[in-house]
């Protein structure tokens, strides 16, 4: 007789308002993995923009309902099927389109596992697998780029955003970086600054003074990164360096992504864009991926890779937390998945 693990997870079984049609159920999860599966308990998954757009129905590839929610995270193998190539007690997490981060437990196959190293702390493991990647993407396959080249991004205060600015000063690379203003813009500033930012402007600061400042550094940046949109993709782009690239990897603006004719016709900009999912699923990638993610452990285990700033709430609060995420401004929101997991803010596992 099969055995099973009542597992709470957070379901919707329709498209719409995540305030609405996300529900938190209890479900049946096989107890006795197969050959080559495991048993994974989930510890921590953040709220993303992609989950949002996810449960609106927004985004470009629909999950068949019903769905349990997440799109990374992090979890703890407690129970290994024959051969299975994991123990239990390690850590991994999943990069797949059908990610089940929003629940207790689940049986994962060997194949969907990516193994995590037990020193990374849990808020930073649980947000490994998206936002660092496609910085470390941007970063080192659309330019070469040599120490003290200047890049520019908008939305430096994203997860994206400060994965850049550490990775620029792991790699010796100069970063320009553009926030939104807000009233806490001074305390924003500095924490970007602490974690590596060379020079951090709001929008309309760099609108004031971009032509002074371009004067006052050697050259002009050649890569720009666009994860906004609309005019902000414009203020970032008009400054490259004659043939310099911008590569957008989202748009939070929601506005459809302008550039100058001037730098299009007569700088000869390029415009890229990338998915980081898509690029890391591409045959040709694999080895480059696989890299990447190595890369991406070791600066993290290092400390030269942090999380961003979050906060900790528990899968039954989850109304309260779609809808600080939803607000746009408020810090990201991380579940805590399993009851014994700590939510202080400095929680190894």
């Amino acid at each position: 007789m099969q055995k099973f693990i009542q597992a709470r997870a957070l379901i919707y079984r329709k498209f719409g308002d995540p305030r609405e049609v996300l529900e938190l159920e209890t479900i049946n999860v096989s107890a006795e993995p197969g050959r080559e599966e495991c048993l994974i308990e989930w510890l921590a998954s953040p709220i993303n923009p992609l989950d949002i757009n996810r449960i609106q129905g927004n985004y470009a590839l629909k999950s068949e309902l019903p769905v349990i929610g997440g799109s990374e995270g992090i979890g703890r193998v407690v129970k290994t099927g024959s051969g299975s190539r994991f123990k239990v007690g390690d850590h991994v997490t999943i990069f797949s389109a059908e990610t089940p981060f929003w629940t207790e437990y689940s049986i994962v196959n060997d194949d969907e596992l990516v193994h995590l190293d037990e020193r990374i702390p849990l808020d930073l493991a649980a947000t490994l697998m998206i936002n660092p990647p496609t910085a470390w993407i941007m970063l080192q396959k659309y330019v070469k780029l040599e120490k003290g080249d200047y890049v520019i991004q908008n939305s430096a205060n994203s997860g994206v955003g400060r994965s850049v600015i550490e990775m620029c000063k792991v790699f010796g690379y100069q970063s320009i970086n553009i926030v939104r203003s807000r009233p806490n813009i001074e305390q924003l500033k500095t924490e970007l600054w602490r974690i590596g930012a060379d020079h951090v402007f709001t929008e309309e600061e760099f609108k004031e003074t971009s032509k002074k400042f371009l004067k006052s550094i050697k050259t002009r940046p050649k890569l720009a990164l666009n994860g906004v949109g609309g005019k902000s993709a414009l203020q970032i782009s008009a400054v490259l360096e004659r043939s310099g690239t911008c590569v957008t990897y989202g748009g939070m603006s929601k506005k459809a992504h302008e550039f100058t004719t001037s730098a299009l016709v007569f700088n000869d900009i390029q415009v890229r864009g990338v998915a980081v999912g898509m690029w890391a699923r591409r045959e040709e990638n694999l080895d480059e991926w696989n890299h990447c993610i190595d890369q991406v452990q070791k600066l993290a285990v290092a400390g030269k890779l942090t999380a961003i700033p979050m906060e900790k709430i528990r899968m039954s609060e989850h109304k309260k937390a779609i809808k600080k995420s939803l607000e746009g401004r408020s810090i990201k929101q991380l579940f805590i998945i399993n009851s014994s997991t700590s939510t202080s803010s400095n929680s190894h596992l």
